[in-house]
């Protein structure tokens, strides 16, 4: 686990003398009247090895995965056993079966290169980096592990599975190796190493190494600071991890430094270019955790003062507003790219689907849809009926090109924003996009789930997903976001949603 030093708030001179400090900024005065240099506060990234509680969480998942297996593998061969036909005709010598020991690691990476987020761009060009092929390489053990368990869990292929596992012990060895050299820790492929191990998590478990290992992308970012993601492939990483990151602490209801403006500028200085109108909706969600975190509080008493409902009232008006801009801007940057197609399946709970001209453009409406949804929850709790989740659109000019979608002004409930997010979930797991369009659905699709009432046919529309996410795409995790998420309803507003 990625972890950051310095139980002391000493400086580091001080601390290595073993005497008390007296914390004065930007030098201690104790350093300066011993005339002797301070080495100053800077904070360094410390490693805590928990490979212990890590290697029986694995031996766990594997008895488990391979007792399925084992199971699956009885009940085919009893299959066959009742098929075959006795026969008297000799039989030649039959040579053994090809072995796929010799190539296996390169069969499983191509495949999960060429397929995982197929259609979508994510980190995966750079999760190479570093990338040496050898035993003792970090990253060749976390792509192997991610690699291994990508193939084991699609072809339910329990040698791959098993060494998926045996490389994911392995790269966390060699991750903190990594973590206690300081060159290492803050260099590209740290970051990227611990993010592939996030999404093995997704694939291997139902959440806890998941979040342990978000939290430590999380400490890793913000001690390497807004400056060290500058370059473009820095940016790029910085940008793929910034969701994942937020959808975190979404789940835990706990404000996240990404809000704060310097993180929201800093990076893109040397590629302002870079700043696209997803980029502008990220910033965006980096609200989301800290308003949860304010209702949190409320609900609980912890800060429930008149100032402290006006505060947080206006600061989602203030948050509807910068989004709704951000919806106009959409509008007119991307006319008539959303169609309607007919459906006639009676098990889904609408009879067309939303279509886009591309992946990317699904993405955006989804996420838009993600945050409105939840603002739109937050209105209504602190104000109820009377709050409008449409006035904060009022001075916003908006051109509709795309008729089939909701725009700012349009009159909505809860239930309306959720259905349209619903309606795109047809195109996203569509091919060539199909493996992109689960790990894009995924955490929209824990937010939207929970304005349904359960047993509802939207309820269970979204349970089905979640378990074709794990079945059909391979993640794991999906399994466990029914029936409150991984660590409970976001919102506690279960009468006024059902």
């Amino acid at each position: 686990m990625v972890g950051v030093g310095g139980r002391s708030g000493g400086c580091h001179t001080c601390r290595r003398r073993r005497v008390k400090c007296d914390e004065t900024h930007p030098k201690c005065e104790r350093c300066t009247k011993a005339k002797i240099p301070c080495e100053g506060y800077a904070r360094d990234l410390k490693f805590v090895d928990e490979k212990g509680r890590a290697q029986k969480r694995v031996q766990i998942k594997r008895q488990a995965y391979l007792e399925a297996i084992q199971a699956e593998e009885a009940q085919l061969r009893a299959n066959r056993a009742t098929k075959l036909e006795p026969t008297n005709r000799p039989v030649g010598k039959v040579s053994p079966p090809l072995s796929l020991v010799g190539f296996r690691d390169k069969v499983e990476l191509t495949f999960m290169l060429n397929k995982l987020f197929a259609g979508w761009r994510l980190f995966i060009p750079f999760v190479m980096r570093g990338y040496r092929g050898t035993e003792d390489c970090t990253t060749t053990q976390t792509v192997k592990a991610l690699s291994s368990i990508y193939f084991g869990r699609m072809h339910h292929d329990k040698e791959s599975f098993d060494s998926g596992m045996i490389s994911y012990c392995k790269a966390l060895r060699l991750l903190g190796v990594d973590l206690k050299d300081q060159k290492a820790a803050f260099a590209l492929p740290s970051v990227t190493n611990v993010l592939s191990l996030v999404i093995f998590e997704m694939m291997a478990s139902s959440g806890g190494g998941m979040i342990q290992h978000l939290g430590g992308v999380h400490r890793l970012i913000e001690a390497r600071g807004p400056e060290r993601h500058q370059t473009r492939p820095e940016l790029d990483v910085f940008e793929a991890a910034r969701l994942g990151m937020v959808h975190n602490y979404m789940e835990k209801k706990k404000r996240c430094f990404l809000e704060q403006p310097h993180w929201q500028t800093i990076p893109w200085a040397k590629h302002p270019e870079a700043k696209d109108l997803l980029s502008v909706l990220c910033d965006r969600k980096c609200h989301l955790p800290g308003l949860l975190e304010d209702m949190e509080a409320l609900r609980t008493g912890q800060r429930a003062t008149p100032a402290d409902v006006r505060n947080l009232c206006q600061n989602i008006h203030t948050q509807l507003q910068e989004l709704y801009i951000w919806r106009a801007a959409w509008e007119a940057e991307h006319p008539n790219c959303c169609s309607i197609v007919e459906l006639k399946d009676a098990s889904i709970p609408y009879s067309s689907a939303l279509h886009f001209t591309s992946m990317s453009r699904a993405v955006e409406i989804g996420h838009y849809n993600t945050i409105l949804l939840q603002l739109y929850r937050m209105g209504r709790i602190l104000m109820g009926p009377e709050f409008s989740p449409t006035a904060p659109a009022t001075s916003i000019p908006v051109t509709r090109t795309n008729q089939d979608l909701l725009l700012p002004a349009d009159p909505k409930s809860i239930q309306d924003v959720a259905m349209e997010f619903l309606r795109m979930v047809n195109y996203e797991l569509m091919e060539p996009h199909q493996s992109a369009g689960y790990f894009q659905v995924m955490f929209p699709l824990r937010v939207v789930f929970e304005v349904f009432r359960p047993g509802s046919k939207e309820w269970d529309y979204c349970q089905r997903l979640f378990i074709e996410m794990a079945e059909n795409g391979g993640f794991e995790l999906s399994r466990r976001m029914m029936p409150t998420g991984i660590c409970g309803r976001m919102l506690m507003d279960e009468e006024i949603n059902t």
